[in-house]
């Protein structure tokens, strides 16, 4: 059996796949810490930098919008 690593990691931009409490689909922020089942997002002010919000995401509710090791993924680009 081939174990597949999760894609995101720390300190990657990613976007809500669906509603998270009151942060709608589509929602950018930054994963800020991972665990075994997801990760711990960020959701900040883009001109400011303040943090909004910080909650608990499965990784199947997380899409991966820029990695800090390779850039914008596929088409991503702001």
């Amino acid at each position: 059996m081939t174990v597949v690593k999760n894609r995101i990691e720390e300190n990657d931009v990613v976007a809500l796949r669906e509603r998270v409490g009151p942060w709608r689909a589509g929602t950018i922020g930054t994963a800020v810490s991972i665990y075994a089942g997801g990760a711990l997002v960020e959701v900040s002010d883009e001109e400011t930098g303040e943090a909004f919000d910080m909650f608990d995401v499965p990784f199947d509710l997380l899409e991966l919008r820029w990695s800090h090791r390779t850039g914008w993924v596929d088409g991503m680009e702001a």
